[in-house]
């Protein structure tokens, strides 16, 4: 199940030269769902960020339907694909209007502040849809 996570427009920042997004930028709409998909179901990762937890990406599968370009509506949804202890798959869909523009998965996994992969908070593992 999707869910909507965060909206935006495109901005001159997020463009190349011909105002085109440029690749990575959607990425960076998919960073800033997760953030405020968490966020909206009670785990802040800011504070366990400040904990010394970081959730980080270790593999991405993009796919680039069509492209966004300046001025567009962007609505990023997020679900969750897979739990397991040490990580959480989600899944990205990306709309501009009804239009999906980009469908992506992000695999992350939750390190300490030295690097070492350790298990997922509470909030993120026993992550429940409110």
């Amino acid at each position: 199940m999707l869910e909507l996570a965060y909206s935006t427009k495109v901005y001159y920042d997020d463009t190349d030269a011909g105002g085109v997004v440029y690749y990575a930028n959607y990425l960076k709409y998919c960073e800033r769902a997760k953030q405020e998909f968490f966020l909206k179901h009670g785990c802040d990762l800011f504070a366990l960020h400040n904990e010394g937890l970081f959730l980080v990406v270790k593999e991405v599968r993009a796919n680039y339907i069509t492209s966004l370009k300046l001025g567009d509506s962007v609505d990023v949804y997020v679900g969750i694909k897979k739990l397991k202890k040490v990580s959480v798959e989600l899944l990205f869909e990306i709309k501009s209007g009804s239009k999906i523009v980009f469908q992506g998965e992000i695999l992350s996994v939750m390190i300490d502040k030295n690097g070492k992969i350790v298990r997922l908070p509470e909030c993120v593992y026993n992550f429940q849809f409110k």
